[in-house]
């Protein structure tokens, strides 16, 4: 059986017990599949990771992210990746502020001081757009 080799640079990144493979598409394009993905999330065989991001150019902010999951399927954000990423681009430019988007929106990120980031979240998500995985009433969570 033959083998396809593919070698894509990426940075490794940790953010509250989380770790991330980051790829900046900028410096060397790349098509990610759910295939590549999901052999890069590989533990056992790839470089496993919690979510996969991906950096691309934007019009309309500094970046675009992209995330999967190990599994190869899509994600709409990472909130600890981006702040990851949101770090690593302002240590770059050399900037205190960073506009990104992702497929939920805008966010946009402010360093406190040069380790500290937080993320403003311009799009709030309603209960009815997070797929839950048995019916709840999310007016009565417990924890």
């Amino acid at each position: 059986m033959a083998t396809m080799t593919h070698q894509i640079p990426f940075m490794k990144m940790h953010g509250l017990g989380n770790d991330f493979v980051i790829v900046d598409s900028r410096i060397s394009p790349i098509q990610i599949s759910a295939q590549i993905a999901q052999g890069l999330g590989d533990r056992h065989r790839g470089v496993g990771f919690d979510q996969l991001a991906v950096i691309n150019d934007s019009s309309d902010a500094d970046v675009f992210l992209s995330f999967y999951n190990s599994d190869g399927s899509t994600a709409a954000a990472c909130g600890n990746a981006t702040r990851c990423i949101a770090q690593y681009e302002m240590d770059r430019l050399q900037v205190m502020h960073l506009a990104m988007i992702t497929e939920r929106g805008l966010l946009r990120a402010h360093a406190k001081v040069s380790w500290l980031v937080s993320i403003w979240v311009i799009q709030v998500g309603l209960w009815s757009d997070i797929p839950l995985a048995k019916p709840i009433d999310t007016l009565k969570l417990t924890t």
